[in-house]
């Protein structure tokens, strides 16, 4: 069993409470000719308003791109008819996250199935969460929900647990039945995150997503902008992911990462170039039920 204190559910609840804010505003805003930066800006923006910090930056991720894509500084791209854009946000309160995605389509609806399939392998999977069941269970009941709909899952991406300044925790939940032995325990807290396609599910990793984290903390770095910008990112994120437009230095994340300090998440793609729809939401596992968060 997972102890979580009253402090700790109070917090989880009024980060849960400023993702589904923010989700329920983001369908009036998902208009053909609305930009990218001025989407991620809102909603990090949003974020700080509502009194939280983002856990990472917000993910925005259009057609056949699945995951880990955010704006670069002075984008000046904007969503096309018929776009189908993942929003993936999340908030932390004290260092305790909820974490969210939904699909909404810009214009004409044509992917609606899609979009309804994966909200629905995201609802038959949390139905099916309680104490004891195995994360290879859970992606079984995910991948048969996506097939009863004519869908594909994305092998290759995960829901996972969290913890207190941690996004990813040990465990982790695919999205197919991989034969994964771990169990959820009463009292975890748990994002699961469907993506379905109607293409084959494979990805490609690419370049240019403009995420980046740390992966050496506290590190000797010699004077110079390195040291000042290192110093930036351990003070105001805290080991979770970053933008780099929200660094003083938008290039210094390229130099950090050559260094080997930081890393840049790539840019997960679908393979054949089919349109991925994806749904999450964070949940409190319980014996006598989840508590959905966002």
């Amino acid at each position: 069993m997972t102890t979580l204190t009253p402090g700790a559910l109070q917090a989880y609840d009024e980060a849960g409470r400023i993702v589904k804010k923010i989700k329920s505003s983001l369908p009036e805003k998902t208009k053909a000719g609305t930009g990218l930066l001025e989407l991620a800006e809102f909603v990090e923006g949003e974020i700080a308003r509502l009194g939280g910090k983002p856990a990472f930056p917000c993910n925005i991720s259009i057609n056949e791109i699945a995951s880990h894509c955010t704006p670069p500084p002075g984008d000046r791209r904007t969503l096309q008819p018929g776009d189908v854009v993942k929003f993936d946000l999340g908030a932390t309160i004290d260092g305790y996250i909820a974490d969210s995605a939904v699909t909404i389509e810009a214009g004409p609806g044509r992917h609606a199935p899609l979009i309804a399939a994966a909200e629905q392998a995201l609802a038959d999977a949390i139905a099916a969460i309680r104490p004891g069941v195995t994360a290879g269970a859970i992606g079984g009941i995910i991948e048969a929900s996506a097939r009863r709909n004519g869908f594909s899952v994305l092998r290759s991406l995960y829901g996972h647990n969290l913890e207190h300044d941690c996004l990813h925790g040990g465990l982790t939940i695919p999205n197919y039945d991989d034969g994964s032995r771990q169990k959820v325990r009463d009292g975890d807290v748990i994002a699961i995150e469907p993506f379905l396609t109607p293409g084959s599910g494979e990805i490609v990793r690419l370049r240019g997503g403009d995420i980046f984290q740390l992966i050496r903390r506290n590190c000797f770095v010699p004077e110079g902008r390195e040291k000042i910008l290192l110093s930036h990112i351990e003070r105001n994120y805290n080991g979770f992911p970053f933008a780099r437009r929200w660094l003083p230095d938008p290039d210094g994340a390229d130099r950090l990462a050559r260094m080997s300090i930081a890393i840049e998440y790539p840019m997960l793609v679908e393979k054949d170039g089919a349109v991925v729809a994806q749904a999450e939401h964070t949940i409190i596992v319980g014996r006598d039920g989840n508590r959905i968060i966002t």
